[in-house]
């Protein structure tokens, strides 16, 4: 019996996901985009652990330049983001399931003699993005470009979920699960088949310490394993939003190594690749997540009403510069 109403439960969420997502498939680009901001927007209003870790991630990275007005500004427009990047990856898969005319149309290009040396290199490649941007049109992008693989990814508890997103993703590679999916992503490279995986989350104390906007950030250290397993090529690519709808396709390369040792580095230039593509279009980042939740000195950081009065508090020296101003 628990069986099924657990069943039931999930099945009205799906039924919940269809018509939200629904008008973000079949309405114009345009307008799907435009109902995904306010999707996002509305995110902001009932999300509100996401809204509090951003801006304490905002401040934190900016310091007391940051004010907890504008970190709450910024943080509205970063749930924007979010929800037009849904709102995009949803048309890009309507639009140009396997691969229909006109998708590379959408793209400029930021290197295209580095592009073509990644598409001709033969050899299997560790595609690594990050949630900047259209991230689900940077993986599906890749695909029709460099050839389809796998993506490897967390797998959503509820099945009429999971069954939806395979349906819509603009990707139409298939999917390996996250945990314990090392081997399957192996068996991948090793047929000289591609590997999608995202790179900016908090991989807790298993990950490896990488220096992520000036702080350290525990960092899944997949891409760089892989790579040096298998001799593939790391691939790290963006598709960031530019005026009149377009969007600037970027590509780093990086060559595998073969010493264990060299993992760490290897993830560090990942890490670095991307926070200078996220320094030069911060809010089409997603700081809602905690990236550095975990730290060094085996402590976390957290995101309550609490934590971010605190991280906003006026410094002992602002209250004696204010002190001084009314004196004088």
């Amino acid at each position: 019996m628990a069986h099924w109403v657990k069943l039931a439960g999930h099945a009205v969420v799906a039924f919940v996901v269809i018509v939200l997502v629904a008008p973000l498939r079949w309405l114009p680009w345009r307008a799907a985009l435009t109902i995904g901001r306010w999707y996002g927007y509305a995110g902001f209003v009932v999300y509100p652990v996401g809204r509090r870790a951003s801006q304490i991630n905002l401040r934190n990275i900016y310091g007391p330049a940051m004010s907890r007005a504008e970190a709450c500004q910024q943080t509205i427009r970063v749930f924007g983001s979010l929800g037009q990047a849904l709102a995009e990856g949803l048309q890009f898969s309507r639009r140009f399931a396997g691969g229909s005319a006109g998708w590379d149309h959408l793209f400029d290009i930021e290197d295209a003699e580095l592009h073509q040396q990644i598409v001709n290199d033969p050899r299997p490649k560790v595609l690594v993005t990050a949630h900047l941007g259209s991230w689900e049109m940077t993986v599906a992008a890749a695909g029709l470009r460099m050839g389809h693989g796998a993506v490897l990814m967390r797998r959503i508890d509820n099945p009429f979920v999971e069954y939806l997103l395979r349906r819509t993703r603009p990707s139409q590679a298939p999917f390996i699960g996250k945990h314990g999916g090392a081997a399957a992503a192996v068996a991948q490279l090793e047929r000289r088949s591609n590997v999608a995986l995202l790179l900016d989350e908090n991989a807790g104390y298993k990950g490896v310490w990488a220096d992520f906007l000036g702080r350290p950030a525990s960092t899944h250290r997949t891409a760089a394993l892989l790579s040096a397993r298998t001799g593939s090529l790391i691939v790290v690519s963006a598709a960031v939003r530019r005026p009149g709808g377009r969007y600037l396709y970027r590509l780093a390369r990086i060559e595998p190594v073969s010493q264990p040792d060299s993992i760490g580095a290897v993830t560090q230039q990942i890490t670095s690749v991307l926070e200078q593509w996220i320094r030069e279009d911060p809010l089409q980042w997603r700081w809602i997540h905690w990236r550095w939740k975990t730290r060094p000195d085996g402590t976390e950081e957290t995101y309550t009403g609490k934590d971010l009065r605190a991280c906003f508090a006026p410094t002992p020296a602002a209250n004696l510069s204010r002190k001084g101003d009314t004196h004088s």
